[in-house]
């Protein structure tokens, strides 16, 4: 976490041109699969995190050294908390776009009592029903813009955010933005975080879905489950298999 949030203060800092960094998890790996506007995201970004337990159980699967496994897990709901504390300490400004109405509000002015002196220069929320017309990007461009964050989060959800990412970059001036999912509702206290030993085992996503199970139900055990399974096996095949061999 701490290697994380050092190296997005570094890229806010350089203010050289416009990164961007993901945070992976079991359900963006489905989308990835099948996705190719989202896997071109991806493969661009500046940074990848892991910021589902699963992926780091992936990487010790498939580590065939102590150097190659994920150190640990860096979910984006935590690394929201660490962004305004590094903001309250070094003075990077923050801009929160996105997230369910009142909630990016709302989890700035906790986020700003929290941590004394942290920067949260602006929040919006762009209205669902007129997101995609191009008054409404342009609109939030030049909010943006009018901001000039350091660090821009956004939650729109996977893919869509990451995409939109990708897409409007280099027309932001803003040195770093991150796909924060659903932190701002959790950090205002819409949703509610897993306690801390369900987030230490891996279990958050069950937490989750007790809570929205409706919505989760075909994306955690239609979706992901069955693709951890498949993905779990082809990383143990490989292993056994062994280092593939040049021909003599």
């Amino acid at each position: 976490m701490q290697e994380t949030v050092s190296s997005i203060v570094s890229m806010a800092r350089a203010r050289d041109k416009a990164r961007y960094v993901c945070t992976g998890n079991l359900d963006h790996l489905v989308l990835l699969s099948r996705d190719p506007g989202f896997r071109a995201a991806y493969d661009a970004a500046d940074l990848v995190v892991a910021d589902g337990a699963p992926i780091v159980w992936l990487s010790k699967l498939a580590a065939r050294n102590e150097a190659s496994v994920l150190p640990e897990r860096v979910a984006g709901s935590d690394l929201f908390w660490e962004l305004i504390k590094a903001s309250s300490e070094t003075g990077i400004r923050l801009f929160f776009l996105g997230g369910v109405p009142g909630a990016a509000a709302k989890a700035a002015a906790i986020g700003e009592a929290r941590f004394r002196g942290a920067k949260i220069c602006g929040t919006y929320c762009p209205p669902f029903e007129t997101f995609d017309t191009e008054e409404e990007q342009r609109r939030i461009r030049e909010i943006v813009r009018a901001a000039r964050p350091d660090v821009l989060l956004v939650a729109f959800g996977a893919p869509k955010q990451e995409k939109w990412i990708l897409a409007n970059k280099d027309l932001l001036g803003v040195p770093v933005s991150i796909g924060v999912g659903g932190s701002f509702e959790m950090a205002a206290g819409i949703l509610e975080r897993a306690p801390k030993w369900m987030q230490k085992s891996g279990l958050e996503w069950f937490y989750r879905f007790a809570q929205q199970p409706g919505r989760l139900f075909e994306r955690y055990f239609v979706n992901d489950l069955p693709y951890l399974v498949g993905a779990a096996f082809r990383t143990a095949v490989t292993r056994l298999r062994g280092p593939a061999r040049l021909p003599a």
